[in-house]
């Protein structure tokens, strides 16, 4: 079993009454997390919801959920906190207010840990009757550290020295193909881990399926699921661009506002990663819209229909490879409760920066790189922003390459299986 960075949450969680919540994409292994952490508590209450002897029990009398924990508690020793565990809480949403009212009469006795499959239900649970009552996470799909069991080295990159220090530039051994198993199998642990591409294929089809049935058709998100199915395969193929959304409109024939509507929808479930334009008061700057990161690349290529590996000297390639590397900074400001924003940036004269990663008033400008050999004509539209913006300090580039480590005056590389 892969070891997930986001335990090391959930212990320092156990240490308060809050009611913990854990969202994320589907099938990105919420439950298999929780059923190996609540083994820490052999005396715990465990309600999976997803079996359906249990859900019928329970979703016609909630109130009978709330009488058995009660009785628990009164026959529970002094002193010990009785540990709650739900799956598939949003099959019940009456649970939520009961949640509310236990809460409320017992915080100091029970802790309760949440989790479901649906993010839109969950979402709304937390904002009208868990708000200030709980602390919550977001479970990715597998992270590049935890399958090669190295540390990330990412909170280093606002201070040089200690990232000097810290970086790894010995390459694991052939990483460049565990970098095309994540772009062919996708991080979702199910078919990551399986060794027949065919069959992982054929789990990624069901899953594609599973996501507009479940997730889209049964919560009645969209009016027309066909052309919504359509609009994901598009917006797939566009992965790690800037959104258009009147050339998406136009071909769908819908209103740029549907578009938009549809996005915000893959946001909720955790599909998609909107990142905005660099908000500094630059008159340069040309694109206003959000650039939009699909939360798995591979994920993405699958849903569009791609099924081969480019050439890794291709700009496909590279899209594949930033993508992969905005993935996983996200997946590290989650887990390490990094206090970051994310930002890009394009020009009227055509230059761009990968990301602004700001940290109160520090700021890094940041470029993407698929290839193994990095020069300082690589980071010039990082020196450009520094020029243009003088609160940004410093350049990261992500790189294949693993030395050297200065490129140019405070422009370092950064090996990407540091991530």
């Amino acid at each position: 079993m892969i070891a997930r960075q986001i335990r090391s949450w959930l212990e320092r969680a156990s240490e308060n009454d809050k009611i913990v919540q854990i969202f994320g994409l589907r099938q990105t292994g919420k439950t298999t997390l929780m059923n190996e952490f609540r083994k820490k508590y052999p005396d715990s209450l465990h309600y999976p919801l997803f079996d359906l002897v249990t859900l019928r029990k329970y979703e016609s009398q909630p109130e009978r959920w709330v009488l058995e924990i009660e009785e628990r508690l009164r026959r529970f020793p002094k002193g010990k906190r009785l540990q709650v565990f739900v799956d598939e809480v949003q099959k019940i949403p009456a649970l939520f207010q009961a949640l509310q009212g236990l809460y409320e009469q017992y915080r100091k006795n029970v802790k309760f840990w949440i989790w479901g499959s649906s993010a839109r239900p969950m979402k709304r649970s937390r904002a009208e009757t868990l708000a200030g009552r709980s602390v919550s996470k977001v479970l990715w799909s597998l992270s590049q550290s935890e399958i090669l069991r190295r540390d990330s080295r990412l909170k280093n990159i606002f201070e040089p020295e200690s990232l000097r220090n810290a970086i790894d530039t010995d390459e694991p051994r052939d990483y460049v193909s565990f970098l095309k198993r994540c772009f062919q199998r996708t991080l979702l642990p199910e078919p990551h881990l399986l060794e027949d591409l065919q069959i992982a294929h054929e789990v990624l089809q069901s899953y594609q399926a599973t996501y507009l049935e479940n997730e889209i058709r049964r919560e009645n998100l969209v009016e027309d699921i066909g052309v919504f199915d359509q609009f994901v395969s598009l917006a797939a193929g566009e992965d790690t661009q800037i959104v258009n959304y009147l050339s998406k409109a136009r071909a769908l024939g819908v209103s740029p506002h549907t578009i938009k509507s549809y996005y915000g929808i893959l946001e909720d479930t955790y599909v998609v990663n909107k990142i905005p334009a660099y908000s500094k008061s630059l008159r340069v700057q040309i694109s206003k819209s959000p650039r939009i990161y699909f939360s798995d690349t591979g994920l993405a290529r699958f849903i569009c229909g791609e099924r081969g590996m480019p050439n890794e000297q291709s700009v496909q390639f590279g899209k594949l490879v930033e993508g992969f590397v905005v993935n996983e900074i996200m997946k590290q400001i989650e887990y390490q409760s990094l206090p970051w924003k994310l930002s890009y940036l394009r020009t009227k004269t055509g230059m761009e920066v990968d990301l602004v990663i700001a940290c109160g008033r520090l700021k890094i400008a940041v470029e993407i790189k698929a290839g193994r050999k990095i020069s300082t004509h690589d980071c010039r539209s990082i020196s450009g922003l520094m020029e243009m913006d003088k609160e940004i300090k410093h350049g990261i580039v992500f790189s294949l390459q693993s030395a050297p480590f200065v490129l140019t005056e405070n422009i370092f590389n950064f090996p990407i299986w540091n991530l």
